[in-house]
């Protein structure tokens, strides 16, 4: 969240010209160096030292970026006005716009107090708080602020960004997916919304939210990039090409862009690539990365030597990354170092390399070097990861058709897609989950309960599977079980409403009141407008008054 420009850092103003007396920080703790005030609020504080003029001192210090200064006037004006939530509110921005963080907090806190209806200190509480990795304090304030303003672009951005920072994608959908009253999303928003349904496997509506975004922010960089990658693995290659096109054109000296359109050009293997490498090469001699594809052009055109200078400079620059070693081995090998190929290829295997390709090239490499039992051993390394490698491709496919059946609404012919995929890939959580969903609509609920119990046991964390065991468990009489099902769904997702209302629902029909009234309020915090947390939370109040 970006607070107003003069809020933005503390940047002490020297003395000038005509500033002819020292105001000192008396009123608070801070440690700091004299403060020079104008003659002319000098003569007003002087003959009328009130709490407007010691505001109107605040402001202009704040103006100046010394905000030490800006808080111990703020605190002199809050003293003589204690019941003004405004002036407590700018003491605290003063404080956490000087760094001080911690002393911050009570002065905010206390405008939060003083005016219940004002927005400001929960928006640089959810900031100061997220700084502080308070996370969970930091959502109840961002939430705080949207039940004043549901339309808040500051508190958006900001919930957003936590819940995205959780990986909690399901919730930044939740949050962004409907702008509230027609609203136009920031680039923030956009951006958070679209890294959310890619990280959700839903490319299309990724691709369109991030183009929406673009459209709306034609200069955001970071919506320009994350479009691309979209645009790249929905294999729309020349739509990426041609956004990371118009976002150089713009911001031309750009790196990390210029680095991302390398990249995409030398895997799509574009006739661009070697012209576009040699260019960023003179741009940045040294940057390991843009040496190392210029050393795979050069390799792919039989140009071993040069490539081997532009890799080995690569290695020295980044020896930790398992690319660099990997591509050294194979044009080492191509040149006859076996020796140090066999180096670099095993040190890229250790490094995290788990492509099959580099256990071939090495399994070769050892071969040639007369070691035909560790070649035989490698290559059955290269097999088996082979075959894992095919067989998830195969299940990511069908798992795709499937997904468009259950859009149709074909349930059967989607579980029968599902079960082909896990044939090929068995311990992929999620289309456990996702077979579980369509045996729920074909009603095998013992068939459901099966896949969900496989998918909990994969992932734990897999909140919505999670939350669908409790539900069968509650329906089939045993509120215990269901309990402990919603609350590990909560625990995996924190903002994941559908779960608390249904552990609300659930400790209530435990005759556990109080916990039951503690997960309704977290629900209702998360969203005020829950039609299904209303309607409990009046059913609890019709059969019980109180916790």
């Amino acid at each position: 969240m970006k607070l107003s420009n003069r809020f933005a850092r503390v940047q002490h103003l020297p003395p000038g010209t005509g500033f002819v007396i020292v105001f000192w920080l008396a009123a608070s703790s801070i440690a700091c160096a004299a403060c020079i005030v104008p003659p002319a609020m000098q003569a007003s504080l002087k003959s009328n030292p009130t709490g407007e003029a010691y505001t109107s001192l605040g402001n202009w210090f704040a103006d100046q970026k010394q905000f030490d200064c800006a808080a111990n006037a703020f605190a002199s004006a809050f003293r003589q006005q204690p019941k003004s939530a405004s002036l407590a509110y700018l003491w605290g921005l003063s404080l956490y716009s000087a760094g001080h963080d911690l002393k911050a907090m009570t002065p905010l806190e206390h405008a939060e107090q003083l005016d219940s209806s004002d927005i400001r200190p929960h928006l640089v509480l959810g900031a100061l708080l997220e700084k502080l990795k308070m996370r969970a304090e930091a959502e109840a304030e961002w939430r705080a602020a949207l039940a004043i303003d549901p339309d808040s672009a500051p508190a958006l951005d900001g919930l957003s960004q936590a819940l995205l920072n959780q990986k909690d994608y399901a919730a930044v959908v939740a949050l962004l997916e409907k702008p509230f009253g027609g609203r136009t999303r920031s680039e923030l928003q956009s951006l958070n919304l679209g890294i959310a349904y890619a990280g959700t496997a839903r490319l299309d509506e990724a691709a369109r939210v991030l183009r929406e975004g673009l459209n709306t922010v034609p200069d955001s960089l970071p919506i320009a990039d994350e479009l691309s990658v979209v645009l790249m693995l929905l294999s729309r290659t020349e739509e990426a090409f041609a956004v990371l096109d118009r976002a150089l054109e713009k911001h031309p000296d750009d790196q990390p862009t210029q680095l991302l359109y390398l990249r995409s050009l030398v895997s799509n293997h574009s006739d661009k690539a070697p012209q576009f490498a040699r260019k960023l090469l003179a741009n940045y001699p040294n940057h390991w990365e843009v040496l190392y594809l210029n050393g795979i052009l050069e390799s792919r055109e039989g140009r071993y030597e040069p490539a081997r200078l532009h890799l080995v400079r690569s290695v020295a620059a980044n020896p930790t990354s398992f690319k660099a070693h990997n591509a050294l081995g194979t044009v080492l090998a191509q040149l006859g170092d076996l020796p140090a190929a066999r180096e670099h290829l095993e040190k890229a295997i250790a490094l995290g390399d788990n492509q099959p390709e580099v256990e071939y090239d090495l399994a070769k490499v050892l071969q040639r070097l007369g070691e035909p039992a560790q070649a035989r051993e490698t290559l059955r390394v290269y097999q088996r990861l082979k075959n894992l490698q095919s067989a998830k491709t195969q299940a990511a496919g069908k798992a795709e058709v499937g997904d468009q059946a259950i859009a149709a609404g074909n349930a059967a012919q989607a579980a029968s897609l599902y079960r082909e995929a896990l044939e090929s890939d068995p311990d992929e959580p999620l289309l456990r989950y996702k077979l579980a969903k369509a045996l729920d609509k074909l009603q095998d609920f013992a068939g459901e309960k099966t896949e969900l119990q496989q998918a909990i046991k994969l992932n734990p964390d897999l909140a919505e599977a999670q939350n669908q065991m409790g539900y069968l468990a509650a329906r089939s009489g045993t509120p215990a079980d269901a309990e402990g099902y919603f609350r590990a769904a909560v625990h995996a997702s924190p903002s994941f409403v559908v779960a608390w209302v249904n552990l609300a629902a659930t400790l209530a029909s435990e005759a556990k009141w109080k916990d039951a009234h503690q997960a309704l309020d977290r629900a209702l915090e998360i969203d005020p407008d829950n039609a299904e947390a209303r309607k409990l939370s009046q059913a609890l109040a019709e059969a019980h008054a109180g916790p």
